[in-house]
């Protein structure tokens, strides 16, 4: 629990230390980018944390391209 509280903290800093050079931007979008990456981010180092095991990007992108690749393999066979 002290560790989601200390994710919770730094979180808290790190909108203070932001926000004022997001009210200054005009950009509704780079706002919105912002706040997505930040919440989406905030959620995988507190899921990190709360012990559900994250799949690496790797993985994925093998499994996607895994039947491609084996189609090129038995073309060249």
């Amino acid at each position: 629990m002290l560790i989601f509280l200390g994710i919770f903290l730094l979180c808290v800093a790190v909108c203070l230390v932001e926000r004022p050079y997001l009210k200054k931007v005009k950009s509704k979008r780079e706002k919105r980018i912002f706040w997505s990456l930040f919440t989406v981010s905030m959620l995988i180092v507190s899921l990190k944390y709360g012990g559900v095991e994250i799949p690496n990007p790797g993985d994925g992108i093998a499994f996607l391209l895994k039947p491609f690749s084996d189609f090129l393999f038995s073309l060249l066979k």
